[in-house]
């Protein structure tokens, strides 16, 4: 019935006002429910950056992550006094790990940076709280090991990082009846939302190869002490993990050589085991500071003039020591020991020309001297090549 006596006016309007002023309100009339579609709903973004160093989720550790997070939650709270009706639509939280360490471990590190930065905005905004609460909210972990050499080391920062992106779809109070898009055809038709899903393809296709084919849980570093080479006492050594931590070190060193025409001679037979416990296990594993124990023994000749010494040892020696990474499968290690030092030993004098050639004649009284003390039992500056079991997850 209104709708009837409103068509009415209508045309008495139009005979007032004469056929030229009507079209041009007609065509008002049919234009005016447009435009109020066209302001009705449309969608914007609000996001934010934290950045965090090798191995840590703790976020007061850059300077200008507090400030960021702040200017986040006082632009959120704008939006929420704005004179516009705000519907938060989506909100994502991504964190990323640098590709030094393994997968496994770069999962759980983003995981955790992931967790840290809602906790700190859940703890400091109620309008962000509420909306982590709703199912629209959605958590990434993204993982770079698929870069490991490809990318230089510095670079590395960049990619250690959380970042919150809120989605929201802006509407006026009074929206016209006549025409109300869909939710779904405003997601379509909304760049941003584009853009995200864009974001969300690369995101898939940057993961996929990374969890087919990129594992780099290292199982064994095998490794020779340069000072050592130099001074052609050939060793070796080979460390197995145990733990995320702890690991296990044996240690061959066996020069065996002489050369009686120029008085030399240096034989050495030796063994040494260490536990070694290293101090993080964050981003890239065993590539840190550690402490050990060895533990070893052995016997000897050395040589250097016509004068020698031959006897026999066993230590018990604190290892302290650094290790980093120089390429993608090869490190280098510094480690110095000091500790305990039992030797028994008897001198002797080389003898030439003799009837039974050069010989070695030990000293009088023929007794072996045993000496206790506190002695430096390695230096090492040693070059490491590492072993990797690859597999599919």
């Amino acid at each position: 019935m209104n709708l009837l006596l409103w068509s009415m006016k209508l045309l008495h309007c139009i005979k007032e006002i004469g056929l030229d002023r009507a079209r041009f309100f007609m065509l008002m009339f049919i234009t005016i429910p447009a435009h109020f579609a066209w302001a009705q709903v449309h969608s914007d973004s609000l996001s934010v950056t934290v950045y965090y160093p090798c191995g840590s989720t703790n976020l007061s550790q850059i300077a200008g992550n507090t400030l960021s997070l702040e200017r986040f939650i006082a632009q959120l709270d704008s939006i929420k006094r704005s004179s516009f009706t705000h519907l938060p639509m989506s909100l994502f939280v991504t964190s990323s790990a640098s590709p030094e360490g393994s997968l496994a471990i770069n999962r759980t590190l983003a995981r955790k940076r992931n967790q840290a930065v809602v906790n700190w905005l859940n703890q400091r905004s109620d309008t962000f709280r509420a909306i982590t609460s709703s199912p629209d909210c959605k958590l990434r972990e993204l993982t770079s090991n698929h870069q490991f050499g490809e990318i230089p080391s510095s670079a590395y920062a960049s990619l250690r990082y959380s970042r919150v992106t809120l989605l929201y779809q802006r509407a006026v109070k009074e929206p016209a009846p006549e025409v109300k898009p869909s939710v779904s055809d405003t997601l379509q038709s909304n760049p941003v939302v584009e853009k995200e899903r864009g974001q969300d393809a690369q995101t898939s296709a940057t993961i996929a190869p990374d969890a087919q084919t990129i594992v780099s849980t290292p199982v064994l570093f095998v490794k020779t002490n340069l000072l050592y080479d130099l001074l052609t006492c050939v060793n070796v050594s080979v460390e197995m993990p145990l733990t995320k931590r702890l690991t296990a070190e044996a240690t061959l060193i066996y020069p065996w050589w002489r050369s009686m025409r120029m008085h030399k001679t240096m034989q050495i037979r030796c063994v040494n085991i260490t536990p070694r416990y290293y101090f993080s296990d964050a981003d890239n594993p065993y590539t840190s500071f550690f402490t050990g124990l060895s533990v070893g023994g052995g016997i000897y000749d050395l040589q250097f003039t016509r004068r020698g010494v031959q006897g026999s040892m066993w230590h018990v020696s604190p290892v302290l020591g650094y290790t980093h990474y120089i390429g993608k499968r090869w490190k280098l290690e510094y480690s110095a020991a000091i500790g305990y030092l039992n030797t028994k030993y008897e001198k002797y004098t080389q003898v030439d020309d003799t009837r039974y050639g050069d010989i070695k004649v030990k000293d009088y009284p023929w007794v072996k001297t045993i000496r206790h003390t506190v002695f430096p039992t390695s230096l090492n500056v040693s070059l490491v090549y590492t072993f990797h079991k690859i597999k599919k997850s």
